[in-house]
């Protein structure tokens, strides 16, 4: 157990405890240096733990602590800051990394410096009775550049066969120096003390919105949520941290143009018209990135699928993926840098921020904002189902893909007005949405590989860039894509049917039929 200590000088008066006589042995004062480490959305910390890597005179540690009741810690050696937990040496955390945190760099949340001073307690014959360790720390934020002292800490080891005089010296510290006992990790109360909290940053959709509040406003508070999403990936995407930051930025920007184009008649036809068509050109120049994002992401998994005797010719591949993606990534950056981008923003925070008239111009705009979500979700739902059933054996890959984008957009919808219904019955059918969204994805991200492999064999060619033997290689990837998208085009017809459960369809009309809007009171 750790106690807090207002004023670390009143340690002195440890030499008059009364009936505990007691001297103290100071060892000399050590340097630590603790750098919080985690993924940008918090993924140790979510997972119930904290990771920092620990540096002093004597080398450096990264250690993994349990936020449970037992506490459980691991370590081992980390001569360098962890970026990707792949990169790190073989150890205990490391396979623990790599199953929790997937794609994403790890990054520094905050820093403790810490003088640590362990003083030993000696009864009249010098020998130690109890060990105490006292910590003195400051914080320093390194995404706010807030700094500030942290309350001091005590901690009191009893040596074995001195724990009743141990526990008498706990309680005359106790009383003496005012000590309360805490259980709060140095990182909560360090972020804390900066005025930040963790999980400060999520990718989920959790707006709370008013079933009877006016479309309008609660359309606009949707909209400033996707776009602090997207804000906060920019700097990240930027400096190519890491590939999420730049698939959340882009998810982001998605949901803004289903919000704007599914939304109707609430916000002004012109207002949607530009913002519209500025999302779509951000969205454009983000995509050769990500494109390049998915093949290396995806490169171990093309190679460990072929013959041990192909696996090598691919590697020239991998050499054409990594020479294009500066120079993409850097046409993205100027993009972001660009005065059409920062225009955009700006436009886009200024509508943001004007407060919604008195009364709307639109058709939907005063209605309540659960009569206009029921209206859209089962207009898009029965576009689903529609699709859907139109799908024969012999219908084009753009037919799967109309009914993919339509998917989405009903997910986005359902998601975006969630909290205006029970949660047991709306997220059971996002959930069933998922699984047909997860098929057809299947299908279309293997349909656009194979296209795009065979238009990068095609330019490595006219480059000089491969040899026959990486061609085939190749070849043989984009040969297993096709018999992946046949197997996803085959597994359609059963994932359909199981949406079409009369259950699940039930479902949507109870929560978004004609008798919800009733609810509602619609005008």
């Amino acid at each position: 157990m750790e106690y807090l200590v207002s004023d670390p000088s009143r340690i002195a008066t440890l030499r008059s405890l009364g009936d505990v006589r007691l001297q103290l042995s100071e060892e000399p004062a050590t340097a630590i240096r603790r750098t919080f480490v985690d993924t940008f959305d918090w993924s140790v910390y979510l997972s119930g733990a904290t990771l920092e890597w620990r540096q002093t005179a004597t080398g450096s540690t990264l250690i993994w602590s349990n936020l449970t009741e037992r506490g459980e810690r691991f370590a081992q050696d980390a001569s360098e800051q962890p970026g990707f937990p792949a990169d790190l040496p073989p150890g205990p955390i490391r396979e623990r990394l790599i199953r929790k945190v997937e794609l994403r760099r790890l990054l520094p949340m905050m820093i403790v410096e810490t003088r640590e001073t362990t003083i030993h307690l000696l009864n009249e014959d010098d020998k130690t009775l109890a060990r105490l360790v006292l910590h003195e720390s400051r914080f320093q934020d390194p995404r706010g550049g807030a700094a500030g002292d942290l309350k001091a800490r005590l901690c009191l080891t009893p040596l074995r066969g001195y724990e009743d005089q141990g526990e008498a010296i706990l309680t005359a510290l106790c009383d003496t120096l005012g000590l309360l006992p805490t259980d709060t990790p140095h990182l909560l109360e360090a972020l804390a003390a900066a005025g930040r909290q963790p999980a400060d940053y999520s990718s989920k959709i959790n707006h709370q919105l008013e079933p009877q509040g006016r479309a309008d406003g609660a359309t606009k508070e949707v909209l400033r949520s996707l776009f602090a999403t997207l804000e906060a990936n920019l700097e990240g995407t930027r400096a190519n941290l890491d590939s999420e930051f730049l698939h959340d930025l882009r998810v982001a920007t998605r949901r803004i143009r289903t919000a704007l184009g599914q939304i109707r008649g609430v916000l002004p036809d012109g207002l949607v018209t530009h913002f519209k068509g500025e999302f779509a050109w951000l969205q454009e120049v983000t995509g050769p990135v990500r494109d390049l994002d998915v093949y290396l992401l995806e490169f171990d998994a093309y190679q460990q699928a072929l013959h041990p005797a192909l696996r090598p010719d691919l590697e020239p591949l991998r050499t054409y993926l990594h020479r294009h993606y500066a120079e993409r990534q850097g046409e993205l950056v100027a993009a972001l840098d660009s005065e059409r981008f920062s225009r955009l923003r700006e436009d886009w925070r200024a509508f943001l921020a004007a407060p919604i008239p008195a009364q709307a111009s639109t058709p939907n705009g005063n209605r309540p904002i659960k009569w206009v979500a029921d209206r859209r979700i089962r207009a898009l739902a029965k576009r689903v189902r529609r699709e859907g059933l139109a799908i024969r054996p012999d219908s084009p890959p753009d037919d799967l893909h109309e009914l993919r984008k339509s998917c989405k957009k009903l997910r986005y919808l359902m998601e975006f007005f969630q909290s205006l219904y029970p949660k047991d019955q709306i997220r059971p059918l996002i959930g069933h949405l998922k699984v047909l969204l997860d098929n057809l994805g299947g299908f279309q991200d293997r349909t656009v590989q194979a296209a795009h492999l065979r238009d990068l064999a095609r330019a490595m060619c006219d480059e000089g860039q491969a040899s026959s033997d990486s061609l085939l290689a190749i070849g043989a990837v984009v040969g297993q894509l096709l018999a992946g998208q046949q197997q996803a085009r085959e597994e359609f017809v059963q994932v359909f049917e199981t949406f079409l459960n009369e259950g699940h369809q039930q479902g949507f009309r109870t929560l978004f039929g004609p008798a919800a809007q009733d609810e509602a009171q619609a005008p």
